[in-house]
């Protein structure tokens, strides 16, 4: 598999070098845009193919094409994204859904505006909540695949997925959708963005509810089990004002609400998250400047029950409540062209995050909780040097975080237990490295190094964790260190005869201490078995892997894209488990495949149908039970009359593969107003 590897990159680095081979003139093509721009790879603006990293954007156009109303669907087809599980199990918790490039979960960082999303404790992404933006207000999505630490500090160990919202528009726009679709699910949005002189302003909101799916086998289903329903608000409000000709202010809101059930009757959750952001901008000759302050709240009740064997059936156990946890921060940042072929960005970051849980019992007096405080500051710079005419790109960046924990402390009755915890202080660099090199306008060839980290989360260092009505109980340890990773990655992308697009990539990466949960005892009382276990740094993991990707033109309307990705992650250390060392990293398939055709001919009718593939994936870290290989195809058909209706039909998982979701295919409508 390497060897052949290497020929096919070997081969693709000839085709890029001579010219004679594929389309020779410099000149831009209309299919694929060269000069497309992104800011997250280097924190200013740079071209995707000047990027140092692999970078994907989803354009506006691509985003409103998807049949999907949630990031985590419209992502489901880029090369490397593995979603762990389907929207409809509605499970949250401290676990986030995806991966990038085999790291695991728990470790990408996902951006709003410029505003850090992951949630404000756990440092997971599993409360962002991935519907909590409405998608027609959402500009593009960038994603910078690789370590990205360098740039973000902390979660950016497998990349990182940056929201970038619309501006307001210049003449009024405004639309209304409503949708309806299988397990009687109902939505709707409105949209309305215009300017007027100096002043812009964007509005956008939406709700859905639905009875949801069962989420286990149809032999599963007991008297007690129930759809996991859901009912989810959202709103956008954004404005901007121009204060000058290179000046901007910008202030946005965001609230998202949901409440959402978990297959019983009195287990489900209920989850409020709001906010806001205030930002500045000025554009200079030689110089821009921007500055930020962002202020995330959420607040969630988790409704936990417990089975009582006299019945047969589930009673209210407990209520988690994590009240107006909260994260605020700061950012300033300076990019100076010192020569027209030398481009410093600096600046300076700073958070702070503050945890409060608590648990109630309902049948008993016991109290349960912990509060912790974490702050971070955090200078960076990124240099970007052009040589030989920009045909070669060497671009360097660092970042150093000084991360402080305070005011820990946790607490339980049942065991007369309150613990009060030490500041504790981490810091930590984080270097990267990229060279890119054009020999001409339409190909490009990149290597790059770098590292990530992440910071142990106030979650695993204070907090207590019970499940399983007790059985299951996992101590935090404020001793924690933090997840490491470096990885290296070489590529090359060229277009061919204005209308074939072709990317390949290998990256190799090293992780580090990442945090799992160490065994202290099992014990049996009665038919019951209790595990008590810890949070600790207990596994490196050692990942390769190669992404291809395919893009045509075929012409006459349509377009068609392929994407592989072959992923290998392995325990290399197991400080817990040594028997699983040289086993495979849970949920990440070695191989992935998507693909997809689109049609387009606004005359007559749009479609397009999509195709996803997962090979050789294991559900246990003991590699024992394997998840079975599943397809699924994915369509969705539009029209639009009278310049202003669309009427839509999306069609999910259209093959019925039940061993990606139970209830096998999902059919929804639309109808969309544009005024």
């Amino acid at each position: 598999m390497k060897r052949g590897i290497f020929y096919i990159w070997i081969g693709m680095i000839a085709q890029i070098i001579n010219p004679v081979n594929g389309l020779c003139a410099d000149e831009p093509p209309d299919y694929y845009k060269l000069d497309e721009v992104v800011i997250s790879a280097t924190r200013s603006e740079t071209s995707v193919f000047d990027a140092p990293q692999s970078v994907t954007v989803v354009s506006e156009e691509e985003i409103m094409a998807s049949p999907f109303e949630r990031l985590e669907d419209i992502l489901r087809y880029t090369v490397g994204f593995q979603n762990f599980s389907h929207y409809g199990q509605q499970t949250g918790g401290v676990s986030s859904h995806f991966s990038f490039r085999g790291v695991g979960r728990n470790r990408t960082l996902m951006l709003l505006d410029g505003v850090p999303l992951n949630d404000n404790f756990s440092n997971s992404i599993a409360w962002v909540a991935w519907g909590l933006i409405p998608k027609e207000s959402i500009a593009r999505i960038e994603i910078v695949r690789g370590p990205t630490s360098a740039a973000y500090g902390s979660e950016a160990l497998g990349g990182v997925v940056h929201i970038i919202t619309k501006k307001p528009a210049e003449k009024q726009e405004t639309s209304l959708k409503f949708t309806a679709g299988s397990e009687d699910t109902y939505g709707g949005t409105a949209f309305h963005s215009q300017s007027i002189s100096r002043f812009g302003y964007l509005l956008s909101g939406g709700y859905e509810e639905s009875d949801g799916f069962y989420m286990v086998d149809p032999e599963g289903i007991e008297d007690y089990t129930l759809r996991r329903y859901r009912e989810v608000g959202k709103g956008l409000g954004k404005m901007t004002y121009t204060l000058g000709d290179h000046t901007n202010l910008s202030l946005s809101a965001l609230y998202y609400q949901h409440e959402m059930g978990k297959g019983r009757e009195y287990f489900y959750d209920d989850l409020q998250m709001d906010q806001y952001r205030i930002g500045l901008t000025h554009r200079g000759d030689r110089m821009d400047w921007s500055g930020l302050v962002y202020l995330n709240r959420a607040e969630k009740t988790a409704y936990q029950d417990k089975f009582v064997n006299s019945t047969g059936s589930y009673i209210p156990d407990r209520e988690e409540t994590f009240p107006e946890n909260q994260v605020w921060g700061a950012e300033i940042q300076n990019t100076a062209r010192l020569f027209s072929s030398l481009t410093l960005t600096t600046g300076l970051a700073y958070k702070r995050i503050a945890m409060d849980y608590d648990v109630d019992y309902l049948t008993s007096d016991r109290d349960v909780g912990a509060s912790g405080r974490q702050e971070t500051l955090s200078p960076f710079m990124d240099l970007t040097s052009e040589f030989l005419d920009a045909r070669l790109i060497i671009n360097a960046g660092i970042r150093y975080d000084y991360i402080r924990n305070y005011d820990g402390q946790s607490w339980d009755t049942s065991t007369n237990s309150n613990d009060t915890y030490d500041s504790q202080t981490w810091d930590n660099f984080s270097p990267k490295a990229g060279i890119v090199f054009r020999p001409e306008g339409i190909s490009s060839l990149r290597t790059s190094i770098g590292t990530g980290f992440r910071a142990p989360s106030l979650f695993d260092q204070y907090k207590l964790h019970v499940r399983g009505g007790g059985t299951s109980i996992r101590f935090p340890n404020p001793d924690l260190d933090p997840e490491k990773i470096v990885t290296w990655d070489i590529g090359g992308e060229r277009l061919f005869f204005n209308r074939l697009w072709a990317r390949l990539a290998y990256y190799q990466s090293w992780a580090t201490d990442y945090i799992g949960s160490r065994t202290l005892r099992t014990y049996t009382v009665g038919s019951k078995t209790y595990k008590e276990s810890t949070y600790d740094n207990i596994s490196d993991v050692d990942i390769h892997g190669v992404e291809a990707e395919l893009e045509y033109d075929i012409g006459y309307g349509l377009t068609t894209f392929f994407n592989y990705n072959y992923n290998i992650s392995k325990i290399a250390k197991d400080e817990e488990n040594p028997e699983l060392e040289g086993k495979y990293l849970s949920g990440e398939p070695q191989h992935k495949y998507r693909a997809g055709l689109t049609y387009r001919n606004p005359d007559l009718i749009n479609a397009s149908i999509a195709f996803r593939y997962n090979v050789d994936e294991y559900a246990d870290s003991e590699n024992t039970e394997k998840v079975p290989d599943y397809m699924t195809l994915d369509l969705s058909v539009w029209r639009t009359f009278f310049d202003m209706v669309t009427l839509r039909l999306n069609v999910e998982n259209v093959t019925d593969e039940d061993e990606y979701i139970e209830d096998g295919t999902l059919y929804y409508g639309s109808v969309q107003i544009d005024f």
